[in-house]
Order: structure tokens, then sequence, then C-alpha cells
């Protein structure tokens, strides 16, 4: 047998299950660690309670808006405002808007907005806007495709964010997972904002790991104020992870908390929404080297044992030429085995169903795609569409 033969056939597959090996060992001790925020916890805010203003930026979101304002409305938060940006809406979301303010007077007050100034992109505008009429102590930005399951939901966000004295808060959301391409993406991509932004390094104050979702994403007026308020952030098609950079940049602390029975959101609606916003997640939150480095990792680890595992059973069941299993095929074995605990543990901690983990073959090369396109939009190779908008390198065309 050749060196490289070896090399390929032998060295090769064992190497990716022991790099499995080490990555469910890592995702095991992982899960034991997480810092959950669950709608049973026990509630005793201050007697000074600070006022809290909700912002909630909406553009076209006519079929998710009254839900999303709906929730927000009865919460039981006792100094509550609640703020409704129509983003320049060419649907109904608008007269939705209207409508409940009129329904809500005192408590939902709406903000059109009509025209999107140069040198800004269009969220961070909607939100900047939206500031300007706040008035609580803490502000809480929440996406309009938001739905919150418990009426403690801000309660038990305001009283995690001062118990641990942080500067902003920040809880991941659980996800409806309804639609096919959902189930077989959704996972496998949450997955991988995992590997980079681990919970116990963003919640690190001695680390520069930083992240945040833009999802439910609270924090103190100080700390804007402090940070440059929206102004800074007005070309960030990330603004949420830039945010949460500007924090720890600036010596604030922030936490990063999954939510149990909390919030859920429905991230995209159309099989292209998902594709080109994951690929502006990807793009925004993650360098070039990072973005390659995963892309490697996905193409060696994943897709590749896992298809050549696949063809080898479809073509021969598996059997080499003396009736047996060889060395290398045994190690691809044990690879892609490793690899769909990997896969179970990941879409449980999601929402999912560990039955569609068997999907997660497909999820990879769906996800191999978006990172490529996220690294040719680095290098200006490739656009960026997001909410109507088209970008090239993070510069809106």
């Amino acid at each position: 047998m050749s060196t490289l033969n070896f090399i390929v056939c032998d060295m090769f597959p064992w190497g990716v299950a022991g790099l499995w090996t080490v990555y469910v060992a890592l995702l095991i001790s992982g899960l034991r660690k997480r810092q959950v925020l669950k709608a049973e916890t026990d509630i005793k805010l201050p007697r000074s309670i600070p006022r809290v203003t909700l912002l909630v930026a909406a553009r076209n979101e006519e079929d998710c808006i009254e839900t999303c304002l709906q929730t927000l409305l009865i919460q039981d938060y006792p100094n509550i405002e609640i703020i409704a940006i129509n983003d320049r809406s060419t649907d109904a979301t608008g007269e939705i808007m209207n409508r409940l303010e009129s329904e809500h007077l005192g408590l939902l007050r709406v903000v059109h907005v009509e025209n999107l100034p140069t040198g800004w992109f269009g969220k961070t505008h909607a939100l900047h806007c939206g500031t300007s009429f706040a008035t609580g102590d803490w502000l809480c930005y929440i996406d309009a495709d938001c739905e919150l399951l418990s009426p403690r939901t801000v309660s038990l966000a305001v009283q995690e964010a001062q118990t641990r004295s942080v500067d902003l808060l920040s809880l991941t959301p659980r996800f409806i997972l309804d639609r096919l391409w959902e189930k077989i993406t959704v996972p496998v991509c949450s997955s991988l904002m995992v590997i980079w932004f681990q919970p116990s390094r963003v919640n690190n104050p001695r680390l520069s790991t930083s992240y945040a979702n833009g999802a439910f994403l609270m924090m103190t007026r100080h700390c804007l104020d402090r940070l440059g308020g929206w102004c800074r952030f007005r070309t960030q098609i990330s603004e949420d992870i830039a945010i949460a950079r500007g924090v720890k940049s600036s010596g604030m602390r922030l936490a990063v908390l999954e939510n149990d029975g909390l919030y859920r959101t429905q991230m995209y609606e159309t099989i292209r929404s998902s594709w080109n916003g994951w690929s502006r997640i990807f793009y925004g939150a993650l360098p070039p080297k990072a973005i390659a480095i995963s892309l490697a990792r996905l193409i060696l680890c994943s897709i590749i044992p896992t298809w050549t595992v696949l063809l080898c059973f479809a073509t021969t069941g598996f059997a080499a030429q003396n009736g047996t299993i060889n060395h290398g095929m045994t190690a691809l074995i044990s690879a892609v085995v490793l690899q769909q605990v990997y896969s179970a543990l990941i879409f449980r901690a999601v929402g999912g169903r560990i039955l569609w983990s068997l999907t997660a073959p497909l999820g990879h090369i769906v996800l191999a795609g978006m990172l490529g396109r996220a690294l040719l939009n680095h290098f200006g190779l490739a656009t960026t569409q997001w909410s109507g908008s088209v970008f090239r390198r993070g510069q809106l065309m």
C-alpha cells in the first residue's frame, strides 16, 4: 500500500472519526452548562421598577405583526410602553399597527418611516427613529416575526438582567419549524453559530467573544448612548452582533441566555428568503477566515464521509473484495454515526424533532452553499439580498 493510499484510505477516516468524538464530547459538556431562562422562574421585582420600552420595527410583515404586538400588549410588567415602527411598508403592516394603536391608547405608539436617508440601512434607521420616542430606562428590541409565549417574558428578562448586573441581555429564540426546509436547514445553520459563539465564552467578560440575537435584544439606555446610539451601527448588516462587540470593547457587560417558554420565531417564509437570510447572517457575523474554516470543516468532516458511506452502501453494501469491511470504511461509518449523534443533540436543543436529524446530510449541503455565498460576498463576487435591498461587500446598492 502506498503512503498516499494509506493516508487517504486509513489515516483520514480515523482522523475524522476522532474529531467527531471530540465534537460530541464538547457538545455534551456544553449542553450540561447551558444557561436557560425559563418561563416558570419566580419573579421578585424590586420596589423601584425601571421603565421598559419595547420596540418592534417591521417592513411588509402583515402576516405576523399583529400576533407579535398582541403578545407584547399582554405583558404583565407594570412599567412599560410599546413602540411599533412601520418601516416603509407597502402592504397592510401600517394599517394593522394603526388599528392596534387606536385599541390600546396610551400603551402602544406607532411611528411611520416614510424615507430611508442616504448612509443608513433600513432596520437600523427604523430602530433609530423609534428609539427617539422611547422614554424607557431599558430598551428591548424585538423582531416582528417573534411571538412572546408568556405574559411574564419581559418581567423575567428585566429581573435576569438586574440580577446579573449586565448592560445588555439577549435571549436566543426557539424556532417554529413547520416547513420542510426549516426542519432541514435551521438546526444545522444555528449549530454553526453556536460553534463560533459559545454562550459560556460570550458571557465571560474576560473574553472578547461577542454575540447577541436581534430577535430579543434588551439594553439600558445608558448602554446605547455610550455606544453612540444607532448612528454608530447605521450600515451594519448584523447590527445585533456589532452592538455586542461594542458592548464588550467598551468594558460593559452582556449576557446571552437560551429561553424556555418565553418566545419563539419563524425566521423565513420561503426557501429563497431562508437562503438569503442565513447567507446574510454568516456574512455579517463571521470574518472570511472563519467562513473558510467552517466550509472546509463541513466538506471534509461531514459531507465527504457521509456521502461516501451512503454511496458505498447503495452500490456495494460496504463489502470489500474479501467480503469484509476495510479499516477505512469502518472509520467512516464510525464518523457518520458520531455525526448523527451530534446532529440529534443539536436538533433537540433548538426545538426540532430528533427524527429530523436524519436529514442533516441534506442540510449540510445547503449550509455549504450558504457559506460559499457568504465567502464570495466578502470578496465582492456576490451580492447579499435582504429585506428588499441588495448589498455588495456590506454597501447598499
